[in-house]
């Protein structure tokens, strides 16, 4: 069921859809063609007066679709649709079909030309930012090399510049921080000799006999072992 109708600005036109869309239809507007299609549905008409095609929408709902065909020149049309017969209708088929033909290469061309200048833009801005990039390095390694020189010109100016002697008193702040390193004198070989050690006396230190072996000395000693009368070694320990 299509049901259409118009003001001095536009026509709208309804059409039911049976079934839930799955795909998207194919609509086709143009200054005097109208084309909806989406099998089983099919609609088809050659307007009578010119529409502006770019402001001129359809909309998709549940249940139906709503096309909207805003008016170049405003006011009501007595006629919307042409009537046509079977061999002029063929014919204008055969030009519309040119006339998409045309369009979408028209389309095609655009599309491309945007891609282009959109990729042209890129590479200009990554060119932009490259140049500048190594312009600050550029600009870095001549202030690397400024400060240098300047450095190099105050070293040989604080060496050119006489030394005055200053005041005991007046200490540099470098002076007080830096303590001088001052190394010990070097002191002489000492030469080849002979050292003699003698001593006064013979060191001895007793040490205590240990009671675990008292009774086996004792017994060994009335057997009449050999150095029976001499001290058991644990008894003294010389060092």
């Amino acid at each position: 069921m299509v049901q259409i109708s118009q003001t001095e600005e536009d026509i709208k036109i309804s059409i039911e859809l049976n079934r839930l869309v799955t795909r998207k239809p194919d609509v086709v507007l143009l200054p005097q063609y109208l084309k909806f299609n989406n099998p089983p549905i099919f609609f088809e008409r050659h307007l009578a007066q010119e529409i502006d095609e770019m402001a001129s929408f359809c909309r998709i709902f549940k249940n139906e679709a709503r096309i909207v065909l805003v008016k170049k020149e405003k006011g009501f049309w007595p006629e919307m649709f042409q009537k046509l017969d079977k061999e002029a209708l063929m014919q204008k088929r055969l030009e519309i079909a040119d006339l998409i033909v045309e369009r979408n290469k028209k389309r095609d061309e655009k599309a491309l030309e945007r891609y282009e200048n959109k990729r042209r833009a890129e590479i200009e801005k990554e060119i932009k930012r490259e140049t500048a990039m190594r312009e600050r390095v550029k600009q870095f390694q001549e202030d690397s090399v400024r400060e240098a020189l300047v450095v190099d010109v105050r070293k040989e100016a604080n060496n050119a510049t006489p030394k005055t002697e200053q005041p005991s008193s007046v200490v540099p702040s470098a002076s007080r921080l830096a303590t001088p390193l001052m190394l010990p004198p070097m002191s002489s070989v000492r030469g080849s000799g002979r050292i003699t050690v003698s001593f006064s006396s013979q060191h001895k230190r007793n040490t205590p006999m240990r009671e675990s072996q008292t009774t086996r000395d004792n017994a060994y000693a009335a057997a009449g072992g050999p150095n029976a009368a001499v001290n058991p070694p644990m008894e003294s320990l010389d060092e």
